[in-house]
């Protein structure tokens, strides 16, 4: 089982600091419960599948937050 919770520590922080209803902080909110659901006994199809979301918003993430700066 992977362990999240450095990442999940800094998804929230940086939630916190963006706001909730900000594209930074959704996608911080969508991350952590995507990192909560892979850290689940799920089948492999659904791992796969999350893997492959968690990636996407990892990217969109950064995405915003080079916009930021």
């Amino acid at each position: 089982m992977t362990d999240f919770t450095e990442t999940r520590s800094m998804l929230k922080k940086l939630a916190m600091a963006h706001g909730a209803k900000t594209p930074v902080g959704r996608a911080c909110h969508n991350l952590l419960e995507m990192t909560e659901n892979y850290s689940r006994q799920i089948g492999a199809d659904q791992r796969q599948q999350l893997r492959s979301n968690i990636e996407r918003e990892k990217s969109r993430l950064n995405e915003l937050l080079s916009q930021l700066h």
